[in-house]
């Protein structure tokens, strides 16, 4: 009998439009190769799957179950005051229904899996506590991290006032449920190490990763002088790197020609407005079907991200593009790339400017950029090796639980 694996999540992987969700339909897929029998439970937040995809997402687990979520701002703005008033991590009740809890609840209950993935840390209400033994984490960020590079990108403006006073009390709700798990999947080395401190012996590097076979590169120059931006722009670290892209670096470009392209879902009133005023052309697509046509048509990909965590699936996918890629340290952060030899990497508007402007003009740093980048995903970044750690962790984890007692 093939072992059995829940998988719960805050959206159905497909459409597969945000890193969170290409990170889990990518992993499912290969459990699913490797002969798990993966069961699926999401919320429905309102970015509904289609037919299709929820026929795909059938047709790939043994069995999918979505419950509606309420998503309006009223009422995330009121679960958020009531955390912040009673001192306790948003995290615990961000994504918490009452009736979505108790259907994932009977199901683990009923169900019995071989184990759980709880995929980021707001889905931990979902399980009950007396399973979380055998459930593993998918951190895919460390949120305490990301909480502190928002406090500061965002001080003193609302938000940031609001990061500020969760640190401490999502480093707790972080470190709890880290301790009290089967097991954590961290997306990167130096994320392992922060949750070992919790957890020593438990933490597994699950990379991100990204299909390059099925990804044939450009030739590294591109045509033009587009500059791309990718990110669903429902999410507050992609509208502050967007926001900084058209503010504070456009301003500063001297390319002639130079042009922007803001593509991702959703994106702000906030940002239309900062795009009209920008002083080079900019383009802001909303949602599209194929982000291919994006990649191996624009000439760089711009990452000026100053709030966030885990690695950037985005700056994965431009490398096996062979599209150059320009970003800040924090966006590039645990990803094994070298400046100037993968990526080019700039902390401030002025020198990410002046690397934008170099890599519109020469054609032959823009190609050994994307030479080089494209090799490193070949070498260190492919699903199939991160989906084998997983399935070695899931493996040990129900081995651990059929163990019988020492004690």
């Amino acid at each position: 009998m093939a072992p059995s694996l829940l998988w719960i999540v805050n959206q159905p992987p497909l459409p597969a439009v945000t890193g969170s969700r290409v990170r889990s339909l990518a992993l499912i897929r290969e459990l699913v190769a490797q002969g798990w029998a993966v069961s699926l439970f999401s919320l429905d937040t309102g970015v509904a799957a289609q037919r299709a995809d929820l026929d795909e997402l059938r047709g790939l687990c043994a069995e999918v179950r979505l419950m509606a979520f309420e998503t309006s701002t009223a009422a995330r703005t009121a679960r958020i005051g009531a955390d912040l008033l009673r001192g306790r991590a948003f995290q615990r009740s961000m994504f918490r229904a009452p009736d979505a809890v108790r259907a994932a609840h009977a199901w683990i209950r009923e169900g019995d899996f071989d184990a759980i993935v709880a995929a980021v840390l707001y889905m931990v209400p979902y399980v009950p506590e007396d399973h979380l033994a055998r459930t593993l984490l998918d951190s895919q960020n460390v949120d305490t991290r990301r909480i502190a590079t928002m406090a500061r990108a965002l001080w003193p403006r609302p938000r940031g006032i609001v990061a500020r006073a969760q640190q401490r009390p999502v480093q707790r709700y972080e470190e709890r449920v880290a301790a009290q798990a089967g097991g954590v999947l961290a997306a990167s080395a130096p994320e392992a190490r922060w949750f070992e401190r919790v957890a020593p012996g438990r933490v597994t590097v699950v990379p991100n990763g990204v299909d390059a076979r099925a990804v044939v590169p450009g030739g590294g120059a591109g045509t033009g002088s587009q500059v791309l931006f990718v990110g669903s722009m429902d999410y507050g670290a992609n509208v502050d790197a967007a926001r900084e892209l058209l503010r504070e670096i456009a301003p500063r470009l001297r390319s002639p020609g130079a042009r922007i392209a803001l593509v991702g879902a959703d994106p702000p009133a906030e940002l239309r407005v900062a795009a009209a005023a920008a002083p080079v052309p900019v383009e802001v697509t909303g949602r599209v079907q194929d982000i291919a046509e994006w990649w191996r048509s624009s000439r760089l990909l711009a990452v000026p991200l100053r709030i966030g965590g885990g690695t950037r699936l985005k700056i994965l996918e431009a490398m096996a593009y062979g599209l150059p890629v320009v970003t800040t340290s924090l966006g590039c952060e645990g990803l094994d790339v070298e400046h100037g030899r993968d990526v080019l990497v700039a902390d401030d508007p002025v020198q990410f400017a002046r690397w934008v402007d170099r890599v519109l003009v020469d054609d032959d740093l823009a190609r050994d950029l994307a030479a080089h980048g494209r090799e490193t995903v070949e070498r260190g970044y492919d699903w199939r090796s991160s989906g084998e750690a997983l399935g070695a962790a899931l493996r040990r984890l129900a081995a651990s639980q059929r163990a019988p007692s020492t004690s």
